[in-house]
């Protein structure tokens, strides 16, 4: 074939840049987005959008981390919705990961998933390591210790997170020095953050708020629930290509007297939500609608409790997990079960995946490769 007859690839049909398109690892997929103004446009178009979500739908990844004797510890296990109507979902048991086979280790905490990859945490006697393990091709590292020792009162947290600008995936210490100063006590949090194939840990700053575990990541930011020397709430986010943090209003109706662990962060749609399970009588979500707007937040539901029907539901953290597609939403009770909630059929079930405590986020499975990152040592089990 002559150069003047080669056709280049956004000569062929549309449906088939969109099949190309759409089985494209997700970083891949990001700078071809940022190549060509052409290859934008066609990941906007709304055939490549619903093509994409068919193709690489988003599970639920849970970690069993420990349980009742007849099950097994530290395990993976793989949750997808296959009917869009009843919300049935789909565990086929063979895919489950005995984590504990393969890393002799107890217990493994979950920390999160960002494209396919999980990052867990492992802290016995004081020593911290962090793993980034892609469950698919079965390949991990090992992440290098960062500084400040997690001893009481001492305390330290991990987030994992993308930046989409600089192609970047990151993991976030908190390290939570406690200060005693006048008979008072108060936290100086740290941030350090590890960019995969770097190979070290850096200082980013530092803020005087107590970090609740659990955050969430929504517009390429990190957010977590926070609380100052007095006890009063905020949200803290940190930028994952800038690496700055900042602080903004919570929602409106927290108390500092009353049980702050009863209130988790969550993602509602595309905005920051807040759960607050602290009453008696009712469960409810605030939704901020408008990005760091605080006038934005609104009551978007409310369950209430019963001692006939739903008196299990009360007093305890609940996380949000996932919004369906018809808008049912999927919760997790403490560490103990998942449950789905319809807001406007004011249906709720329990789902009966696992027993035992279980850590859970969303998942999308990837066979994207750790070793494509140049300077980490990558292990196969």
């Amino acid at each position: 074939m002559s150069i003047d007859e080669a056709t280049s690839l956004m000569d062929l049909p549309s449906p088939i840049l969109f099949e190309i398109l759409s089985r494209l690892p997700p970083t891949t997929l990001l700078y071809v987005k940022s190549v060509s103004k052409s290859f934008l446009n066609l990941t906007l178009d709304s055939e490549f959008l619903k093509l994409s979500r068919s193709t690489s739908p988003a599970g639920i990844i849970i970690n069993q981390f420990s349980s009742y004797e007849t099950c097994s510890t530290d395990t993976l296990k793989f949750l997808k919705f296959k009917d869009e109507d009843t919300h049935s979902y789909c565990h086929d048991p063979k895919l489950d990961l005995d984590l504990q086979h393969y890393f002799p280790i107890d217990p493994f905490w979950m920390v999160g998933s960002v494209h396919g990859f999980v990052c867990f945490n492992y802290f016995p006697d004081y020593v911290e390591t962090i793993y980034i393990l892609n469950p698919r091709t079965r390949e991990y590292i090992i992440l290098p210790e960062a500084g400040g020792i997690r001893e009481w009162p001492n305390d330290a947290m991990y987030s994992f997170g993308f930046d989409p600008v600089k192609f970047k995936y990151k993991v976030v210490r908190i390290f939570q020095e406690e200060i005693y100063d006048d008979n008072t006590s108060y936290y100086k949090s740290t941030c350090q953050v590890y960019t995969i194939g770097k190979g070290y840990w850096r200082n980013a700053g530092h803020v005087m708020f107590s970090f609740k575990p659990y955050e969430v990541n929504l517009y390429a930011k990190i957010h977590w629930l926070v609380y100052d020397a007095k006890g009063n709430e905020s949200i803290c986010s940190f930028d994952l290509e800038n690496e700055l943090l900042e602080s903004f209003p919570t929602s409106p109706m927290y108390n500092k007297e009353r049980y702050w662990h009863s209130r988790s962060l969550g993602v509602f749609g595309r905005c920051l939500c807040v759960c607050d399970n602290y009453a008696d009588t009712h469960f409810e979500v605030w939704v901020m609608k408008e990005y760091r707007v605080t006038s934005s937040w609104v009551k978007e539901i409310v369950i209430n409790i019963s001692p006939e029907c739903n008196d299990w539901l009360g007093n305890e953290i609940i996380y949000m997990l996932k919004v369906l597609e018809d808008g049912e939403v999927l919760f997790l009770w403490r560490d103990n079960f998942l449950f789905l909630y319809h807001p406007v059929k004011k249906t709720l079930k329990k789902l009966d995946v696992c027993a035992g405590n279980i850590l859970a986020s969303s998942h999308v499975s990837s066979s994207f490769s750790l070793k494509s990152f140049e300077g980490e040592v990558v292990n196969v089990f």
